[in-house]
């Protein structure tokens, strides 16, 4: 019977790291497919001369919905950036 290699156990930071990439990529893409969605809607639709209220309200939901989640991703990134500098200077 073969041994399978004993596993490294990961430190808390690297936990952390892995764990703040997951989440920027999640909301990345979430980003990117609202992003699309709006210019999808907005070039490939049909689109009669006055705006409809669903797509008037859709808008109305999607524009603070990619500012929060731009918000939310530079908050992550920076950060991420500021504690490895902490850690840094402090070794």
């Amino acid at each position: 019977m073969s041994e399978s290699p004993k596993k490294r156990r990961m430190s808390p930071d690297e936990i952390e790291a892995r764990t703040r990439a997951i989440l920027i990529i999640t909301l990345a893409a979430v980003l990117g497919f609202s992003v699309m969605a709006m210019l999808y809607g907005l070039l490939f639709v049909y689109q009669p001369e006055k705006m409809s209220e669903a797509d008037a309200k859709m808008f109305e939901i999607l524009g603070p919905l990619a500012a929060g989640i731009t918000g939310a991703l530079t908050g992550l990134a920076a950060g991420g950036a500021i504690k490895s500098r902490r850690d840094d200077q402090d070794s």
